[in-house]
């Protein structure tokens, strides 16, 4: 890794149940991953959704903050549905 990276501990996953590019199973093995190198993952299926899903947004922002530590304007909150 380049000294100037920084790795990031989160990984975020999201695949939807009607995903016909990406295999379950590809999904299931990043976070396995992810979560054998210690990161904070958060693993889940959109159901009778396609590939690129993105239903909660909101959500992503807030776990983003969380994991980043970004206390900026609004950070943490919850998005409504």
């Amino acid at each position: 890794m380049h000294p100037r990276c920084i790795r990031r501990s989160g990984t975020w996953i999201r695949l939807g149940t009607n995903d016909s590019d990406t295999s379950h199973t590809v999904s299931a093995n990043l976070a396995a991953a992810a979560d054998g190198r210690g990161d904070d993952v958060s693993h889940l299926s959109y159901w009778d959704e396609g590939h690129g899903a993105n239903s909660n947004p909101g959500d992503f922002i807030a776990w983003d903050a969380k994991v980043s530590g970004y206390q900026g304007k609004g950070a943490g909150r919850r998005a409504t549905r």
